[in-house]
């Protein structure tokens, strides 16, 4: 219980509760670990709200024909779910991207627990809104910039959510996605993707291989990179 406690506390919007408030949600919550490539989710599946604890997990969208689409990578400290009926138009899966432990409770029990504490309602609230406004950002990403200008905005985002800087300024990024996510996620091919990736490491720009991603001093306050 006080491992879970601990956890919980690492969850952005549950900075305002108090230790006896923790201890009543972290009561109500199960808790999975997951390694990576598991199914977390599935969106056919009991409408439950779902906290990461700590690693990250993937957001995929499966048409009617089959075909999959990366949507989103997600990481510790958010949270998850089906809060709302499902269109029908495609099946959502959650994948952990590398091992992860992940804490999940019913949606209803969370809309109960959440109308006796008036800030948490309030800061998930702020997050759905944050959610929509992320969404919206992306639309107008697809529609209005070039598919170079949204990989720079990806990686940008990528940096700020999952870089870890070192003493020389170099960001390390242990986050495994491939070329083709890459070109998912912003809406281009992968081969645009490849032949941008290349062109940044001939410049000295970055380093990378099959599991991290190192971004170099010289990336940053690129007035190129920007202009793209």
């Amino acid at each position: 219980m006080e491992d879970k406690i601990w956890y919980l506390k690492e969850i952005n919007i549950f900075k305002s509760l108090s230790e006896k408030d923790l201890m009543s949600l972290g009561a109500q919550c199960s808790m999975m670990k997951y390694e990576k490539g598991d199914l977390v989710y599935i969106s056919d599946a009991e409408p439950n709200i779902y906290f990461i604890k700590s690693g990250s997990v993937k957001v995929v969208n499966q048409s009617e024909d089959g075909s999959e689409q990366l949507h989103e990578v997600i990481e510790a400290g958010e949270l998850f779910g089906k809060f709302i009926g499902s269109d029908g138009g495609e099946q959502e899966q959650v994948i952990a991207v590398d091992e992860c432990l992940v804490c999940y409770m019913p949606f209803a029990r969370w809309q109960d627990f959440i109308k006796n504490h008036a800030q948490l309602s309030l800061s998930f609230i702020k997050w759905i809104g944050l959610r929509i406004k992320r969404m919206e950002r992306k639309m107008d990403s697809l529609y209005f910039k070039t598919s170079r200008q949204r990989i720079v905005e990806q990686l940008d985002d990528i940096i700020k959510r999952f870089g870890k800087k070192d003493s020389e300024g170099n960001v390390t990024i242990s986050l495994s996605l491939t070329h083709e996510e890459i070109a998912q996620l912003t809406g281009t091919s992968r081969q645009n993707v490849n032949t941008f990736l290349n062109e940044l490491r001939a410049n000295g720009y970055i380093e990378y291989d099959r599991n991290s991603l190192i971004i170099k001093p010289g990336y940053f306050g690129n007035a190129k990179l920007n202009s793209v």
